[in-house]
């Protein structure tokens, strides 16, 4: 008995000297412990993926264009050369594009070919206080921003993907001009698909909103 008692103190004492303060793990190996990686969005438009990627190969069947949005530092190496990406910049591969899996956490969206036809708003007004930072014929990206305290006019907004980067409350002042309680909340590194509306935003938070936004275009854009 006590035998055994001395040979598992001997044990343990060996597997901390192995994996001790000053060994690292080699990357694929965090990255299977720290990154869960899950469809988060599947639906008529979109495919969604975090942390993951299931579209990455060019011509991928139902697939056409993808966008990797960066949560950390992220690095891709691709068919058209090799990325390194900062928190909330994007890198965007059309259809005969491919690339391996990035290295860190982001969102993978993926356009669906062959999706139902497009949804509008009741009326079309261009949001204001937006940066767009990637704009084709199917789509375009912009870095959503809104100061604490601050409101954005009446706008409208096409069908789209929003990923989140700060966790802030927003609310429409028309109706809520200091919000409700628990609603209207978005957390950060999550991402939304929402379908066409006309509103007016307000950050009710004492940070900025940030989020990138992947909106399809529709004829009047």
């Amino acid at each position: 008995m006590k035998k055994t008692f001395f040979l598992a103190i001997l044990l343990v004492i060996n597997f901390k000297i192995s994996f001790g303060k000053n060994y690292v793990l080699p990357l694929k190996f965090e990255k299977t412990f720290i990154f869960n990686d899950s469809i988060t969005i599947d639906n008529a438009y979109f495919l969604v993926t975090k942390n993951g990627t299931n579209c990455s190969k060019s011509f991928a069947e139902n697939y056409g264009s993808r966008v990797i949005v960066a949560l950390d530092n992220v690095k891709i190496k691709s068919s058209k050369g090799t990325f390194n990406l900062k928190r909330g910049e994007i890198a965007v591969f059309l259809e005969s594009e491919s690339y391996e899996s990035p290295i860190g956490s982001f969102f993978e969206v993926a356009f669906k070919k062959n999706h139902p036809e497009l949804k509008q708003p009741e009326k079309w007004v261009e949001p204001l206080k937006n940066k767009i930072i990637y704009d084709d014929a199917e789509f375009r990206v912009f870095e959503e921003r809104l100061n604490p305290g601050d409101v954005r006019e009446l706008h409208s907004h096409a069908q789209q993907i929003v990923v989140r980067l700060n966790t802030v409350q927003l609310t429409d002042p028309r109706f809520h001009p200091e919000g409700k309680t628990g609603t209207g909340i978005q957390v950060e590194n999550t991402a939304k698909f929402a379908e066409p509306m006309v509103h007016v935003t307000k950050n009710l938070s004492k940070i900025p909103l940030f989020n990138i936004v992947i909106e399809f275009k529709i004829p009047h854009q």
